[in-house]
Formats: structure tokens, C-alpha cells, sequence
């Protein structure tokens, strides 16, 4: 059975940082250069995301700033991605429709 995409966030180039969460509460995606995997739910306006882990590979040149997400929200067609902090850490654009 096919699980139901929520939504799709980040680069469609090799190499970009890119997130997908799934109607399951299912969360995957890359940092630019390792899987990452975990879990999201809703929260008022926004995600939160638990368990989220990642392959360990190393990348030169590659900053790997989604592994640490933690919450994110929506804003002008991009994903706000932050910290546990609560900080903002960076920004997917929206992809599809």
C-alpha cells in the first residue's frame, strides 16, 4: 500500500538538502549527503520531529544543517527548518504541487 505524501521540501539537484513527510507521521529525506529518517506530528502551525536519525557518511564541502532538525514551519512556499533551540537553522523550498 502507498503512503500519502504530506508534503516536499528542498533541492531536486544530487547533493541538496531535501525533506518528505508522509501521512503515516513518517518524516525521510537528505541532508546533501546522508539519509535521514525519524518521525513528525503536527503542532499548531507547524512539525515536530522525534527519532530522527541519519547515515553517517562523510561529505567534504557539504554543510549537513537538517540532520538537526527539530521543528520546522511553513512561510512564503519554503519549509522554516529550526533547532532544538527553536532557532532557525534554514529554509527548504517548497517542490510539487
Amino acid at each position: 500500500m502507498d503512503e500519502k505524501m504530506i508534503g516536499q521540501w528542498g533541492g531536486e539537484e544530487p547533493g541538496q538538502p531535501s525533506l518528505v513527510l508522509w501521512a503515516g507521521g513518517r518524516a525521510s529525506g537528505s541532508d546533501g549527503c546522508n539519509r535521514l529518517m525519524g518521525s513528525w506530528r503536527a503542532d499548531g502551525d507547524g512539525y515536530l520531529f522525534s527519532q530522527m536519525a541519519s547515515t553517517m557518511m562523510y561529505c567534504q564541502g557539504v554543510d549537513t544543517w537538517l540532520s538537526r532538525i527539530a521543528s520546522a514551519r511553513e512561510a512564503d512556499g519554503q519549509l522554516i527548518v529550526c533547532d532544538a533551540g527553536g532557532l532557525e537553522i534554514g529554509r527548504l523550498a517548497a517542490l510539487g504541487s
